[in-house]
């Protein structure tokens, strides 16, 4: 099997919430856009403009979720700024997003939303129910517009259907990724898809593959067997919706043990992007 690889870049038009973990009552966000979500936003985008192939039934979740999953590779997305990654490495200073330090990133591009339920019968705030959530803004401090794009690996078949700028934008013009999107949240808007080559990438095995060379930086979460890595390690557990929208997120994925985007090898190693993002050591 050959794949083509393809740089994407998308507008962020609201706040974009990941969900990472609960601090009190701060519902924090990732800095970054895994591939499983993105998997999801391609389905559901897919699922309801009526796309369908021969294997991929109209507007089954199901099927064109298992044909995205089986026809496309994502990488993990992240922030851009002048067109370069602000993706995370553990350096001696401490976590890192490109060139900006953990807490130069967070003022520059977070913010947070305050929100509570009201109880109808006393018409004031219910009780426990205040809860903050943090996200990516649209703007930055300096009222830029934020951007976010990575990697995407199409083979053959979907590159009959998905291959070029036009045919991507026809179906994938707008996507809405990451939570609270009844409140809006995760709009995205393409800016543009470019097909790239890049060194150190396999294009033509089973699944893409990736060389890394000692000390460079994991770019997503990895499984921890049988590699020499320095970093953070956390379990990895997703939700899924199978049926229909209205079971949307009811199914929980098993976990599994990965090092954290921004971990370094510190050993050359080669890994494999599975089908929902995450990398495998092999060879």
């Amino acid at each position: 099997m050959t794949w083509q690889m393809f740089r994407v870049t998308y507008e962020l038009h609201s706040p974009l919430h990941i969900g990472y973990h609960k601090i009190g009552n701060l519902q924090r966000t990732r800095y970054y856009v895994p591939a499983r979500n993105l998997w999801g936003a391609v389905t559901e985008r897919l699922t309801r403009s009526g796309f369908h192939t021969a294997d991929a039934l109209e507007g089954d979740y199901q099927t064109i979720g298992n044909w995205v999953k089986a026809h496309c590779a994502f990488g993990y997305w992240f922030v851009q700024e002048d067109d370069a990654p602000l993706a995370p490495r553990y350096a001696d200073a401490g976590l890192e997003y490109g060139a900006l330090t953990a807490s130069q990133f967070e003022r520059r591009y977070l913010a947070s939303h305050v929100t509570t339920a009201l109880d109808a019968a006393t018409t004031s705030a219910q009780e426990n129910s205040l809860h903050e959530v943090e996200f990516i803004a649209p703007h930055t401090s300096d009222s830029t517009r934020t951007k976010i794009g990575g990697r995407v690996f199409l083979d053959e078949a979907a590159l009959h259907e998905l291959g070029d700028e036009a045919k991507w934008g026809s179906w994938l013009g707008d996507l809405q990724a990451g939570g609270e999107r009844r409140y809006g949240f995760g709009q995205l808007r393409l800016e543009k898809l470019e097909g790239v080559q890049e060194n150190g990438w396999q294009l033509d095995g089973a699944r893409p593959c990736i060389q890394l060379a000692k000390d460079e930086p994991l770019r997503a979460h990895t499984l921890t067997r049988e590699i020499h890595v320095r970093g953070q390690i956390e379990p990895l557990v997703g939700r899924e919706t199978r049926g229909d929208s209205r079971s949307f997120g009811q199914v929980l994925t098993s976990a599994q043990i990965c090092w954290a985007p921004g971990s370094i090898v510190t050993a050359p190693q080669r890994f494999e992007v599975g089908p929902l993002g995450v990398w495998c050591a092999i060879g």
